[in-house]
C-alpha cells in the first residue's frame, strides 16, 4: 500500500506493507447452512495468474512513440505504449511462480496446490522474443525478454524529441546538459543508476513446482491467420517489429489519425515509403521479434507441464487452438475456453463450433442438465464438478450476437451465459482480461444451479495480485470457493541503489505501478467483496 512519501513535496510514495484483507462471505447464491467452524473438505486448490504482459520493451513494433500523442492533461494514461516498470514484466510474472510455489497449499484447506492455471496474455505484443521469455519464466531457467540483450529505446538518454522524452520516465541519471523528465520533477519518481543494465540481466527462474496450464489472451492473438495474406496493419507492424529503426515521432504534419489511415490503407509501396518519413533512431534489430503462430504458442508450452485433453482437431502439431479440458483435481474438471477474438480484437468471442465443443464436454461430467429448451435432462454421466477457465470476463462478451458474415457464428452474452446455466455442476467462470479485480454472482436462470464469477488483476498492472482458488465441500450441503490475493513481493525489497536483483526490480515494478499519476486505486483493486472472498453455492449433486 502506498506509505510515506519519498520526496516531500512531491508525490512518488514508497511502497509499505498494509494490513491483511478480511475473507468476505458472499451469501448471494444461497446462505451457508452451518457455521464454517466445522469439518470443511478440500476438492480442489490452484494459482490463478493472469495478464502477465511479458514485453520486449525495446521493441520498435510496440509503437512506443505514439505514447506523446496521449491526453496528459489528468496525469498519465494507462496505456500499452509506455508505462515506467515495462522492462521488469517477467521479473514480475518469476516473483508471482516463486511465491506461490512458496506458498504451496490453500490458507482454509491446507490442500497442496493441483496446479497453476493462466488465463491469457501470458505475452504483451505476440512476439516470439515475449513468448520464449514467458514460458521460459514458468518452465524454469535462465530467462531474458530481450532477445539481443541490450537495451536501445526510450528510457534510456538516447536521441529523441522533447514532446516525447519529457514525458518517459528515464531511470538512469541524466547528463548536466539534460533536464529531468516529468515522472521525476513533478511526481518524484526515482532515479536508478544502473536500472537498465540490471534489468536486461538473465533472471534464474525457478519454474512452478505445480502443473501448469494457459490460456490465450486478446494480446496472445495477432490476428493473422496461419497462412494467407494479413492485414496491411499487421504488414507494417511486422516490418517494423524486426527493423533497426526506432521511431521517435510521426512526420511533420501528420496527425495519429492521418498516420492510422495511411497504414490502414497503405500497399506495399506506400508502407514503406511510411517507415522511411518516421523521424526515427537506429537501434539492433532482430528477427525474435516477429509475430508468433498459434501454432507455435502451443508448440512452445512444454509437454509435460501439465496433461490437457485438446479439442479434436487442435492443440499441438495441428490447427492450434488452446481450447481443453484437464483434471484439476480426482473431484473437479477444468475446461479452458479460448475467448479471444480471431481478428485480435480486444471483445471477447465464443465461436458456434467452440460452444457445441463445450457442451459436449459438460454433458460428459453431468448426470443432470438442462437441455436447450430449458427441459431437465438425466444422463448415465458421473457427476464431476466443473470449474471454467477463459481469457475473457462475461461482460467483454458483444451484447447482441454478432453478424457472422461469411465466417463463423459468435455467441451473445446472454447465450453464452445460458449455455454455462444449463449444467447446475458449473462452479465458477475464472478469468482475467480487465486488469482489475471483480466477483460476480451470476443467478441459477432454472430451477437449479448458478455460479461465480472470478476476475483477477492483471500482474503488469497495479496491484499485480493473482489468487490462489480453493473449492471446499462444507459438509452441510453448501459448496465454498475460497479465493485468496497473493502479493509477490515484500515491499523491503526495494532499492533504488546500483545491486538490484530479480526480486528487487519485481517488488520495485509493483511500486512504479502503484504510483502512475491518474491510477484509481480503488477501481483496480474492486470492493471488499471483490478480494478475499468465501463463495457460497450448493452442491449440485
Amino acid at each position: 500500500m502506498l506509505g510515506s512519501r519519498r520526496v516531500s513535496e512531491l508525490p512518488y510514495r514508497r511502497l509499505i506493507r498494509g494490513p491483511g484483507i478480511e475473507t468476505q462471505v458472499r451469501e448471494e447464491l444461497c446462505a451457508r447452512i452451518r457455521p464454517a467452524n466445522g469439518a470443511r473438505t478440500g476438492l480442489a486448490a490452484f494459482g490463478h495468474l493472469t495478464d502477465s504482459h511479458v514485453l520486449d520493451a525495446a521493441s520498435p513494433g510496440r509503437l512506443s512513440f505514439l505514447w506523446q500523442y496521449l491526453d496528459f492533461s489528468d496525469g498519465f494514461p494507462n496505456s500499452g505504449k509506455f508505462r515506467p516498470h515495462d522492462l521488469l514484466t517477467a521479473h514480475v510474472l518469476d516473483a508471482m511462480v516463486r511465491k506461490m510455489n512458496a506458498l504451496g497449499r490453500g490458507p482454509v484447506s491446507e490442500r497442496p496446490l493441483d496446479c497453476l492455471v493462466i488465463t491469457g496474455d501470458l505475452t504483451n505484443s505476440y512476439a516470439v522474443s515475449e513468448l520464449s521469455a514467458a514460458i521460459g519464466v514458468v518452465k524454469g531457467g535462465p530467462v531474458t525478454s530481450s532477445p539481443n540483450g541490450v537495451y536501445e529505446g526510450i528510457q534510456d538518454h538516447g536521441p529523441a524529441p522533447v514532446e516525447l522524452s519529457k514525458y518517459i520516465w528515464h531511470p538512469e541519471p541524466e547528463s548536466t546538459l539534460r533536464s529531468p523528465d516529468e515522472w521525476k520533477s513533478r511526481y518524484g519518481y526515482p532515479t536508478i543508476p544502473g536500472y537498465l543494465s540490471a534489468a536486461l540481466q538473465p533472471i534464474a527462474a525457478e519454474g512452478s513446482d505445480f502443473p501448469w496450464y494457459i490460456g490465450v489472451g486478446n494480446h496472445d492473438e495477432s490476428g493473422q491467420p496461419e497462412s494467407g495474406p494479413i492485414s496491411p496493419k499487421a504488414e507494417f507492424v511486422g516490418a517494423l517489429r524486426i527493423g533497426d529503426r526506432l521511431p521517435t515521432r510521426l512526420p511533420s504534419g501528420m496527425d495519429t489519425t492521418d498516420f492510422w489511415e495511411t497504414v490502414r490503407t497503405s500497399n506495399d509501396s506506400e508502407r514503406r515509403s511510411l517507415i522511411a518519413s518516421l523521424p526515427s533512431r537506429e537501434v539492433p534489430p532482430s528477427k525474435l521479434r516477429r509475430a508468433f503462430s498459434k501454432t507455435e504458442f502451443m508448440d512452445a508450452w512444454p509437454k509435460d507441464a501439465g496433461n490437457p485433453r485438446f479439442r479434436s482437431g487442435s492443440g499441438r502439431g495441428s490447427r492450434a487452438d488452446p481450447c481443453y479440458t484437464f483434471d484439476l483435481s480426482p473431484d473437479v474438471v477444468g475446461i479452458m475456453l479460448n475467448t479471444a477474438s480471431p481478428d485480435g480484437g480486444t471483445e471477447a468471442a465464443l465461436d458456434a463450433a467452440q460452444a457445441d465443443w463445450l457442451e459436449e464436454q459438460l454433458q460428459r461430467v453431468s448426470g443432470k442438465f438442462y437441455d436447450a429448451e430449458g427441459k431437465l435432462v438425466t444422463s448415465k454421466a458421473g457427476d464431476r464438478l466443473v470449474i471454467l477457465f477463459g481469457h475473457h470476463p462475461l461482460s467483454a462478451f458483444a451484447a447482441k450476437q454478432p453478424s457472422s458474415g461469411d465466417g463463423p457464428t459468435f455467441l451473445s452474452r446472454s447465450k453464452v451465459l445460458r449455455l454455462i446455466a444449463r449444467f447446475p455442476n458449473v462452479v465458477a467462470w475464472v478469468n482475467g482480461h480487465g486488469h482489475k479485480h471483480r466477483v460476480t454472482a451470476h443467478k441459477a436462470i432454472f430451477d437449479h444451479g448458478g455460479f461465480w464469477e472470478i476476475t483477477t488483476a492483471s500482474l503488469i498492472d497495479f496491484p499485480q495480485q493473482s489468487r490462489i482458488v480453493e473449492l471446499l465441500d462444507n459438509g452441510d450441503g453448501t459448496l465454498s470457493i475460497v479465493a485468496t490475493l497473493v502479493d509477490h513481493s515484500e515491499p523491503d525489497s526495494v532499492t533504488y541503489g546500483e545491486s538490484q536483483t530479480p526480486g528487487s526490480l519485481a517488488a520495485l515494478s509493483l511500486e512504479l505501478s502503484m504510483n502512475r499519476p491518474g491510477l484509481d486505486v480503488e477501481a483496480v483493486r474492486g470492493s471488499a467483496g471483490d478480494q478475499n472472498v468465501d463463495l457460497v453455492l450448493l452442491k449440485p449433486f
